[in-house]
């Protein structure tokens, strides 16, 4: 069964322009949230998860960056019902594109934006961090990303589909789903589909995990693997374990979380501020 759609409106004020196309499917589209009022002082792109198969992006766990001035986006992808991998971030990057394509037309800072995402939506924000550059990973966006959020994403998608077979509780894996072919069948598209295969020597944008070390959906060691990655290459890598925190539990997008992801958006968006 799908997880429970917990879908909250956005705060009152807020200037929202939805369902943006930028392709023919009715999930290729883009919502955006602009702050109530005042300078927009940054961008930050939400991506929602559900293991690429479900929920939509009006799903936001995080309403309170608006309240910061930062514009908010909702980014539409494709299920793995629709198309397998590479579609999801093919169409992140083609959102990406409309966003910037559009950005002058709501005054939009567009040398200011971060990347959001939850579980699945996690997976997708760090390879559009890491992999922008890919060949078959969509077109260029020209987007100079200044930072990533990856809250209890999975890293490498081998590891997450061995531990998923050999749970009895779960259904047939949503990585065999994801890829459309069993990573047995095709190990290298599996990695080619995993954050970790696109960490080079060299140092890339910031970024900040969140994970629970009681999350038995995706194990923290799928945050932990990723941040020593990147700090073995230079890269600004912060992880904050959530000590009994499990998969989206309430505690994941709790008050200090919130704080955690506006300081590090105010570090990335407004550093002379």
């Amino acid at each position: 069964m799908p997880p429970e759609r917990r879908t909250l409106p956005p705060p009152p004020g807020t200037r929202s322009v939805e369902d943006i196309a930028f392709g023919p499917h009715a999930r290729q589209a883009i919502d955006l949230h602009l702050p109530a009022s005042g300078e927009i002082k940054g961008v930050v792109a939400n991506i929602h998860g559900g293991s690429w198969q479900w929920l939509d992006r009006k799903v936001m766990a995080f309403w309170n960056v608006l309240d910061h001035g930062w514009a908010v986006v909702g980014m539409g992808y494709r299920m793995s019902d629709h198309a397998p991998f590479p579609a999801q971030i093919c169409d992140i990057n083609a959102g990406l594109a409309k966003l910037a394509q559009i950005a002058p037309d709501y005054g939009l800072p567009m040398d200011r934006v971060a990347i959001m995402g939850l579980s699945a939506g996690g997976h997708l924000a760090a390879l559009a961090g890491l992999a922008r550059d890919q060949p078959g990973f969509g077109p260029s966006h020209g987007i100079d990303i200044k930072g990533v959020i990856d809250i209890y994403g999975p890293s490498d998608l081998i590891s997450l589909d061995w531990q998923w077979q050999r749970d009895p509780t779960r259904p047939p894996s949503a990585v065999t789903k994801l890829l459309g072919a069993s990573v047995t069948a095709d190990p290298h598209h599996a990695y080619r589909a995993s954050p970790v295969a696109h960490v080079t020597d060299r140092p890339v944008m910031p970024f900040l995990f969140v994970h629970g070390d009681e999350d038995a959906v995706v194990p923290l060691s799928h945050s932990l693997v990723l941040h020593a990655q990147l700090t073995a290459n230079g890269t600004e890598s912060q992880l904050k374990v959530i000590p009994g925190g499990g998969h989206a539990t309430p505690d994941m997008h709790a008050p200090p979380v919130q704080t955690l992801i506006a300081d590090f958006l105010k570090k990335v968006l407004q550093p002379n501020a």
